[in-house]
């Protein structure tokens, strides 16, 4: 059975007869040649190996063309079986890929096997309550549910999922929106504060300045008082004692 791809670089027809050599001992190979077994006993040796078999009746087709064709498509298939990991007896042997009008089978078991590699990749991604019956058994439909059923029932839960990260969303929108309310407020109030303090500064400034400008009138105003009694006192032939004494008494 089909439990590596096949090697393309090497002779398809070589690999094909080593499958058949192998198949033809099994139970299997014994119904493929016989029928189903009954009270007459037949042995495998009756069977003949891969080479025996001449062009015209050999189980399998000879033409290169169609060789390299069927390869193709028993590698996909293939790499499905190991992907899914199909039971080893339930794979196609190699000899099979290469019988007359096999092609159309290859395509329905890829068909078959990437509906299985789906509904396996959603069991893995959603929530189930019991695990879904494995791949073998729903490959060979002896699963105790259905293909069929099981993807309706997957098309349930994707749905069901949709609705809730949809709702989840919802909600992280939300709280994102107030978040960025929180922080468009908080930035309002920075500026609001920045304003007031540089309104407050720019007051006290002014106040300084005034108290500056006061001063500075002031001293002015004493200064001129002092020149013009200074003035007075020299026309009327007063000393400077004389000035300084009169100004002490007026500050008594």
């Amino acid at each position: 059975m089909a439990t590596a791809l096949i090697n393309t670089q090497q002779s398809i027809m070589d690999q094909i007869h080593a499958s058949w050599n192998e198949f033809r001992r099994t139970e299997a190979g014994m119904i493929f040649m016989f029928g189903e077994v009954g009270s007459n006993y037949i042995n495998h040796h009756d069977i003949p190996f891969a080479e025996d078999f001449t062009k015209d009746d050999a189980p399998w087709t000879t033409k290169q063309s169609v060789l390299e064709r069927n390869a193709v498509h028993a590698n996909n298939l293939i790499r499905l079986y190991i992907s899914v990991n199909i039971d080893v007896k339930s794979r196609m042997p190699i000899w099979g890929f290469f019988q007359n009008g096999i092609v159309s089978e290859i395509k329905e078991q890829i068909k078959l096997l990437k509906r299985i590699q789906k509904v396996l990749k959603l069991e893995q991604e959603l929530e189930f309550h019991e695990p879904l019956p494995n791949a073998t058994s729903l490959f060979n439909h002896t699963a105790n549910l259905s293909l069929s059923d099981i993807e309706d029932f997957c098309k349930l839960k994707v749905k069901e999922a949709k609705k809730l990260a949809i709702k989840e969303a919802r909600v992280q929108e939300k709280a994102i929106a107030q978040a960025k309310r929180r922080n468009a407020a908080l930035r309002r109030a920075k500026k609001e504060q920045k304003r007031k303090d540089a309104a407050k500064k720019k007051k006290a400034l002014k106040r300084t300045e005034d108290w500056i400008e006061a001063t500075k009138q002031g001293k002015n105003l004493a200064k001129k008082e002092i020149l013009k009694r200074l003035k007075i006192a020299d026309k009327e032939g007063h000393t400077i004692a004389d000035v300084i004494a009169e100004l002490e008494s007026q500050l008594q």
